[in-house]
C-alpha cells in the first residue's frame, strides 16, 4: 500500500526540541505546545510528506506518557484530532518513559507485516527502536527518521545507519510549536508571585469569604494572563468533555493559590472550589471572545 504513517516519541520531540529551540536542557514538564495540537500535528504531517515524495498518510501514532493518572490537556487534545492515534505509556518513579518502545515497535511492525504503509516516518533518537527499523524493512518498508537539533548527539548512530533516510527538522520550526513556562517549576506554596500582589495573611489566621475570594480571583487571573488564545479555546474544548482541570493548569493553579494564601495548606474543599471557579472562568473567557 503506497501511504506512509508517522510515529512520534513525545519524549524525545519535547526534549530535543526544546534543546533546538531554546539551546538549553528543559524540564518537560516546563515545555508546552504554543501552537494549538492541531496546528502543530498538521505542520509535522508537512514536514514529514516531504520526505516520502507526498505519499498520502495514513495516519499519525504519538506515543506519550501521562504526568498522572489522568491525560494532560494537550494529550486529549491530540487524542481528539482526525488521524491521530494517541498510546499511552507510564511514568517510572524518576519521570521518565516506560512502555512506549514497546507500543512503537508493535505498531511499526503490525502495519509493515499487513502490508499497510509503504514508508515510515519515525521520530524518535532510541537505539531500542532498531529492531522495529529492522523488520519493518524487512516487509519492503522504508524507514525515515526526523530528527531535532543536533542529531548527531540526541540520535542514536546505529539507529542512524539502519535508518533508509535521515532528516533534521530545523530548529526554528521547534521554536515555532513549543514554548518554555518557566514558572512551572518556579512556583510553591510558600514562594512569592511576580508580578502581583499577593493576599497576605498571617499564619493560623482565619480566612474570610471575602479575602478568600480575592486569593481565588488573583490567581485565576495569573495564570489566565499567560494563556495564549489557541490555548484558551483548547482548554474551553477541553471542559466541553472532561470536568477535571488538565494537570499542568492544576498543578500551579493550587501552587498559586496557596501562595497567595501565605503558604497556607488548602483544604479539598477549597481546592474544588477554586477548581470550579477556574472552569467557570474559562468557559466565561471563551464566551467573550465569540461575542
Amino acid at each position: 500500500m503506497d501511504r506512509y504513517a508517522i510515529f512520534v516519541d513525545a519524549g524525545y520531540f519535547f526534549a530535543a526540541g526544546a534543546q533546538a529551540a531554546f539551546k538549553q536542557h528543559v524540564s518537560r514538564r516546563q515545555v508546552s505546545l504554543k501552537s494549538s495540537s492541531a496546528a502543530m500535528i498538521a505542520d509535522l504531517c508537512s514536514q514529514a510528506r516531504r520526505v516520502v515524495d507526498n505519499l498520502p498518510l495514513l495516519r499519525t501514532y504519538w506515543y506519550d506518557a501521562t504526568p498522572g493518572p489522568r491525560l494532560s490537556m494537550e494529550q486529549s487534545a491530540l487524542a481528539m484530532l482526525p488521524g491521530v492515534k494517541l498510546r499511552i505509556g507510564v511514568l517510572n518513579s524518576v519521570g521518565r518513559q516506560k512502555g512506549v518502545d514497546s507500543l512503537i515497535v508493535t505498531d511499526m511492525i503490525d502495519l509493515a507485516r499487513n502490508r499497510a504503509i509503504a514508508d515510515a516516518v519515525l521520530m524518535t533518537g532510541d537505539e531500542d527502536l532498531r529492531v522495529a527499523v529492522q523488520v519493518a524493512q524487512s516487509f519492503g518498508v522504508r524507514v525515515h527518521l526526523l530528527g531535532a537539533g543536533d542529531i548527531s548527539r540526541n540520535v542514536s548512530d546505529f539507529l542512524q545507519m539502519e535508518a533508509d533516510s535521515v532528516t533534521a527538522l530545523e530548529d526554528r520550526w521547534f521554536a515555532s510549536h513549543l514554548e518554555v513556562n518557566y514558572s512551572q517549576s518556579s512556583y510553591s506554596p510558600t514562594a512569592s508571585m511576580t508580578g502581583t500582589t499577593a493576599t497576605t495573611l498571617p499564619d493560623g489566621d482565619p480566612v474570610d469569604d471575602e479575602a478568600f475570594q480575592d486569593a481565588i480571583d488573583l490567581s485565576i487571573n495569573e495564570i489566565l494572563s499567560d494563556v495564549y488564545p489557541d490555548q484558551l479555546v483548547q482548554l474551553g474544548q477541553h471542559f466541553v468533555f472532561q470536568n477535571f482541570v488538565p494537570p499542568e493548569y492544576d498543578r500551579r493553579l493550587v501552587a498559586i493559590m496557596a501562595a497567595n494564601l501565605n503558604g497556607r495548606k488548602l483544604s479539598n474543599e477549597e481546592i474544588r472550589n477554586l477548581r470550579n471557579q477556574f472552569v467557570c472562568a474559562v468557559k466565561l473567557r471563551n464566551s467573550s471572545e465569540t461575542v
